[in-house]
């Protein structure tokens, strides 16, 4: 069902790009241990301390201050997220809409080339550039805690499990997204769906962070279901990869479902 020929097309197209955003991850990862290891007894003073307020606190986590706590912090800052979602968000809801859009689907699907084996090759490359990104957040991370030898506070199983966790929630995103691109012949309503559920989803996690009473918010967003610092303190949630996964399967059955029953007019 995987084309070959177009995943190693897709990958040559977009090896430079993604190889720019790997680098930026893996030296963003690299920061992490360095930040602990120069700043982090100062901060655990000025948390004990109590200056920082409990809500700022609540949004970092509970040991924010920690080799743990500083690679969770990293792992959930926007920055990571940022980068991190730009090929499972931004290439999946423009890979089939956007070649609707150039009038180029036709030529592509004109080829001995099924719609099932098009949307499931695309969704392999979504998959595959979150591993990559992951993969290189986590390197970074490593050689950053190696080098200022704070690497004995890092479990590997535990630092695998948050790589995988990572990976579950791009690649629900990514699915959602390359579902929605499936669904329209114009670029711009997939790519506000897939930005509303990240975006909005993104709003709801931190909203029920800094504000109790709208906690009840927060399962509705998939970004509640990446919980780094339980996962490098040994206490990961099979009910987090479960949901995650359970969103990837739903939004792929959609896609696979619904692309092959398009009719494709003419462009206009």
């Amino acid at each position: 069902m995987i084309s070959g020929p177009l995943l190693r097309h897709t990958w040559r197209t977009h090896r430079v790009r993604l190889g720019i955003i790997a680098l930026a991850l893996g030296v963003w990862g690299f920061l992490m241990p360095v930040i602990y290891a120069t700043f982090g007894r100062e901060m655990e003073a000025l948390l004990k301390s109590g200056i920082i307020p409990d809500a700022f606190l609540r949004l970092m986590g509970a040991d924010p201050f920690s080799i743990n706590g500083s690679v969770a912090l990293g792992a959930v800052h926007p920055i990571a997220f940022a980068l991190e979602i730009v090929y499972p968000v931004g290439f999946a809801a423009a890979a089939i809409a956007g070649e609707r859009q150039r009038g180029t689907l036709e030529v592509l699907l004109s080829r001995p080339l099924s719609r099932r084996s098009l949307y499931a090759t695309l969704l392999l490359a979504v998959i595959a550039a979150a591993i990559v990104t992951t993969t290189a957040t986590t390197v970074g991370t490593v050689a950053g805690a190696m080098l200022y030898d704070v690497a004995g506070g890092l479990d590997p199983g535990e630092m695998a499990l948050l790589g995988l966790n990572t990976v579950f929630l791009l690649a629900a995103l990514g699915g959602i997204s390359l579902a929605a691109s499936a669904s329209f012949d114009r670029l711009t309503p997939a790519i506000g769906i897939a930005l509303a559920v990240t975006l909005l989803g993104y709003v709801l996690e931190i909203l029920g962070t800094l504000w109790p009473d709208a906690a009840f918010l927060q399962p509705w967003s998939l970004f509640h279901y990446l919980h780094p610092l339980k996962i490098l303190g040994g206490e990961a949630s099979a009910r987090d990869f479960l949901v995650l996964a359970g969103v990837l399967v739903a939004s792929t059955a959609y896609g696979l479902w619904r692309f092959p029953r398009r009719d494709l007019a003419a462009p206009t």
